[in-house]
């Protein structure tokens, strides 16, 4: 593709021709983008590592995670729900502090108070929780995150809960 542009201040010089040519590939091709396959080459040698093993997954099933223990997920966002309704101050804080660690709920009140003193209010106070996904990763520990909706913002939040007394407490949470 050749386009003449004209960039000189004067009227009579000659316009300059300027050619935009396609970037060349930057990454090497992929073992299954090669036409015949990865062959190792002669200098190519195997990584001292051994094989790690395979992964594994112990997911509980509802019988052995505990009566008492409700599932993750919709628990988590439950809590969102009323997380939102704290910052925007329909609900009061301290009626969630039994759900959560007291480093967490001194932490959310902080963000709470600053967005206060700021004369603002939180980015929570208007958002909708969009999506939650939850895991077990052992036996009374759950791993929760969320997408939240805040205007044109998606922010993303962490939080790992640990069974307490029978019951889901949150004892890390990290809002995106």
């Amino acid at each position: 593709m050749t386009t003449a542009v004209r960039s000189s201040p004067r009227p009579d010089a000659p316009p300059r021709v300027v050619v935009i040519r396609p970037a060349p590939r930057r990454e090497p091709p992929f073992d299954d983008e090669l036409p015949d396959g990865h062959q190792p080459g002669r200098w190519d040698q195997l990584l001292p590592f051994a094989r790690p093993p395979a992964p594994v997954v112990s997911r509980l099933p509802l019988a052995l995670r505990g009566r008492a223990l409700p599932d993750p997920g919709p628990w988590g966002h439950r809590l969102l729900v009323s997380l939102i309704e704290s910052a925007s101050g329909r609900r009061p804080l301290n009626q969630l502090s039994p759900l959560l660690s007291f480093p967490v709920l001194r932490g959310i009140g902080t963000d709470f108070e600053r967005a206060a003193h700021a004369g603002k209010p939180h980015w929570l106070h208007r958002a909708r929780v969009r999506s939650v996904r939850a895991s077990e990763p052992d036996a009374g520990v759950a791993e929760v995150s969320a997408t939240i909706e805040t205007g044109t913002r998606v922010r993303a939040i962490a939080m790992r809960l640990e069974a307490k007394d029978e019951r889901w407490c949150v004892v890390r949470m990290q809002l995106g």
